[in-house]
């Protein structure tokens, strides 16, 4: 009777050694298909963006703020912009830009920066742009060859500034390439002086000096207007100087937009009764 027990308590230790066996290999098991599992999770979700966002670094380039008092933000129509762009050689459409919102008040101080300017970037301007971000009229300009060395925020300070279109075309145009013989140093060629202050009350509906019976600027009609004319192509042998090449070589890439601008600006002025 004792084998007979010892026997069967035999059998009972070896039953149980292969339970704890076959439970150990299944919890192996599991173990290894929960491995498995997370592993592949973490690979479905290990994209490149999420890689790239996290840990990349990138140069992130040249840095460019604004700074100026405006006023006449919003005078400009649909389909115009004042901004700080950035634009590439002989490109007359700006890589990247950053534009006043039109509510900008008059008077207003403003601060416009432009971040991550590459090498591909020749000039910064502070410009009005048309919503193809084409350069209409320049402001003020800077060449980044010119900082080249420079880690620095570059700094641009207009100080106060009129961003009428009027005050566009006097900032952009007449103190550009007009006031060296018009009203600058003292000289005012043919009586017409084009500086700052002086400019619209010698231009708009005043007889010319040199060509009579015309107007300098009729109002509300660019074609009758002289300033039109001589800086027009064919224009070039209206008066005994060349006013046109003037426009054509100071604004090479963007002579036509200046132009056009310039007979906006007479298109919008009113006759006075």
């Amino acid at each position: 009777m004792m084998s007979y027990f010892n026997h069967r308590l035999r059998r009972l230790h070896r039953c149980n050694a292969v339970v704890q066996e076959r439970s150990h290999n299944l919890g192996n098991l599991c173990n290894l298909w929960f491995l498995l599992f997370l592993s592949l999770s973490l690979v479905s979700c290990d994209s490149g963006d999420i890689v790239e966002g996290g840990y990349s670094v990138q140069d992130k380039g040249k840095v460019v703020k604004l700074t100026a008092r405006v006023s006449g933000v919003g005078s400009w129509a649909n389909g115009y912009s004042v901004a700080l762009a950035g634009f590439a050689k002989d490109d007359k459409y700006a890589t990247m830009q950053r534009a006043l919102p039109v509510s900008t008040a008059d008077g207003t101080d403003v601060t416009l920066t432009l971040n991550n300017i590459t090498e591909q970037i020749s000039t910064v301007e502070f410009a009005i742009t048309d919503n193809l971000r084409k350069r209409i009229i320049t402001l003020g300009r800077i060449a980044m060859a010119d900082y080249e060395d420079q880690q620095d925020t570059i700094r641009m300070d207009l100080g106060t500034i009129d961003l009428t279109m009027f005050g566009a075309l006097q900032q952009g145009l007449f103190n550009v390439a007009c006031i060296q013989c018009h009203g600058g140093n003292g000289r005012s060629a043919a009586g017409l002086d084009l500086t700052e202050g002086h400019a619209r009350e010698n231009l708009v509906d005043v007889p010319s000096t040199r060509r009579e019976g015309m107007m300098r600027v009729v109002s509300g009609d660019a074609p009758s207007s002289l300033l039109h004319q001589i800086l027009s192509e064919g224009g070039e042998g209206i008066l005994g100087y060349n006013h046109t090449e003037v426009v054509s070589s100071q604004f090479k890439e963007n002579a036509e937009e200046v132009r056009d601008l310039l007979d906006e600006w007479i298109g919008t002025l009113k006759v006075e009764n």
